[in-house]
């Protein structure tokens, strides 16, 4: 199944959390994808990402604000921070840039998607 149909299909599972979305699939060729758009979830946090998809490269930018646009967390893959064991891989807080695995748009609507579940909560 082709990256395009996987975060289509996860895209459409998780739309009764989402009440604005963008999303732009671009084929670079048939093995080399990127994916770019903005989510804005029910309790109005916003992830804006960048995904380049093959098999031989990862680079992506994940960034999730609050209603305010204020960072919450950032991942991505851009080679700075060598000073961290998983580089070039790594995450942005308001407390400053901690080490992250490799990750991809699922996992990380995966986690956002809780994170609106938990804010719905309180």
């Amino acid at each position: 199944m082709s990256p395009y149909f996987i975060v289509q299909k996860k895209l459409n599972a998780s739309k009764w959390i989402v009440i604005e979305q963008s999303v732009n699939f671009d084929f670079v060729s048939e093995e080399m994808g990127i994916v770019t758009g903005k989510l804005i979830f029910i309790d109005n946090s916003i992830l804006e990402f960048m995904e380049l998809v093959s098999k031989k490269e990862a680079e992506y930018r994940f960034q999730l604000m609050d209603k305010n646009k204020e960072l919450i967390n950032r991942w991505d893959s851009a080679p700075h921070h060598k000073e961290l064991a998983a580089f070039p891989y790594h995450m942005h807080t308001k407390k400053g840039v901690k080490e992250s695995k490799k990750v991809n748009f699922i996992e990380i609507l995966n986690i956002v998607v809780e994170k609106v579940i938990e804010n719905l909560e309180l």
